[in-house]
């Protein structure tokens, strides 16, 4: 018998539960500032150097918190009634990552279709790692990044 998605969060932890929580709220508030400001504006916002221990480097564990971080954005995007793409999954990811010290980078990449459309794709990682967005990296060329 398949298990529900009720069943697989009872599963988690009361911290998973929370993180997906916490994940759910940045989605549905970077998914309304995309709608409403700029994007340039969005971004400065969050990538505005922090006064606290930013200098002192990654926390312990930051690939581990990375991959949980990538579960939370990614399951409640995809069990959402609402489509969050790409962009806001980032911006939520990055976001997340950065309250706890964990340097990332955002990614904007462009590509053209083969009739000749442009095409945008945003995706996140940490060090060389994709946390965000990568099954569709790889097709887009990089022209902005934001750490």
């Amino acid at each position: 018998m398949p298990m529900t998605l009720v069943d697989r969060m009872v599963r988690r932890s009361p911290a998973d539960l929370l993180l997906a929580a916490e994940a759910m709220l940045l989605l549905i508030f970077f998914r309304i500032c995309l709608a409403l400001m700029p994007v340039r504006r969005i971004i400065r916002a969050i990538t505005r150097r922090h006064t606290s221990n930013s200098e002192a480097g990654p926390r312990e564990g930051a690939a581990d918190f990375a991959r949980k971080v990538r579960w939370a954005v990614s399951a409640i995007a995809r069990h959402s009634a609402v489509e969050f793409v790409c962009f806001p999954q980032a911006l939520a990811g990055y976001t997340m990552l950065r309250w706890r010290n964990v340097p990332s980078t955002l990614v904007y990449g462009v590509a053209r279709s083969p009739e000749g459309e442009l095409h945008a794709h945003t995706w996140l990682t940490v060090g060389d790692k994709i946390v965000l967005g990568g099954e569709a990296a790889g097709e887009f060329t990089p022209i902005e990044r934001w750490s």
